[in-house]
């Protein structure tokens, strides 16, 4: 069984890791800052009746946009430990 040795990315590898974090931070502070909506920001809940869906909405996509910064992490990672095992099988 050969060692579990990681080797460090290479040079195109980790330009891709630094833009995934780039765009993960991105994500993640969009997704703050559709959480940090403030409710009066909608207008007044009995006047308006769409007021509970916005709500809804800044919730989902806050969700989303949180769920999307931990795929594109978890996307580029798979990707580098294939590429690490594909470079391995053509030692």
């Amino acid at each position: 069984m050969p060692p579990r040795v990681t080797l460090p990315p290479s040079d195109a590898d980790a330009r891709r890791i630094k833009r995934a974090r780039v765009v993960s931070y991105v994500l993640v502070l969009l997704a703050a800052v559709v959480f940090s909506l403030r409710p009066g920001l909608f207008g007044d809940p009995t006047t308006q009746p769409v007021h509970a869906l916005l709500h809804v909405g800044r919730v989902i996509a806050g969700i989303v946009l949180g769920l999307a910064a931990l795929g594109v992490q978890v996307v580029v990672g798979l990707r580098w430990r294939k590429d690490l095992r594909d470079r391995a099988g053509d030692d």
